[in-house]
């Protein structure tokens, strides 16, 4: 096939030229995370607030805020976690290496740890590539937190309305239900 034959997929001639716009319905752009209020979270003294959950990819952000001195349950990152630190600070046990205000880090897909947090507890904002396993006490897989998960906490803490919400219908309300 030649580079001039118009029938090639590839060729510039049947790539879209307009996109277009999306429908913006009632999704809301810009969000003040002050308006969401804090959900409990799946540990006793950690809530986050729910700003983006994509129940297509599994991806989800949060603002994570722990109380002081909490261990983290040993849990398993299946994907890469971002996080910037916005106030105090945690660290883990085995290592020197203790993130505070203003650090960034990523939470390698397949690392397995129990994070602590600083004496003034931490807030963060943070990217969720896909879910996080929690383990108990025993070492059993006891959640799968994943973008669902986060979904129906917030929701059913009324903490939803600003929250920005990705699945295959566009527009959709049927999950704010």
């Amino acid at each position: 096939m030649s580079n001039n034959d118009t029938t090639n997929k590839f060729n510039p001639m049947f790539w879209m030229k307009n996109p277009g716009n999306t429908p913006k319905g009632d999704h809301r752009d810009f969000v003040n995370p002050d308006l969401i209020p804090w959900t409990d979270w799946l540990m006793p003294g950690t809530r986050f607030k729910l700003l983006m959950c994509d129940l297509v990819s599994g991806n989800f952000t949060l603002l994570l805020q722990v109380d002081p001195g909490v261990k983290a349950a040993v849990h398993w990152h299946l994907h890469n976690t971002e996080a910037f630190i916005l106030e105090g600070g945690f660290y883990y046990e085995d290592s020197d290496d203790k993130g505070y205000k203003g650090y960034y880090t990523c939470e390698s897909a397949g690392a397995i740890h129990e994070p602590f947090t600083s004496p003034e507890g931490v807030t963060m904002f943070a990217v969720s590539h896909g879910p996080i396993g929690g383990y108990d006490d025993d070492g059993n897989l006891a959640v799968m937190a994943d973008a669902r998960l986060h979904y129906y906490m917030a929701r059913d803490n009324n903490a939803v309305e600003y929250t920005t919400v990705v699945d295959y219908t566009h527009s959709t309300t049927s999950l704010h239900k």
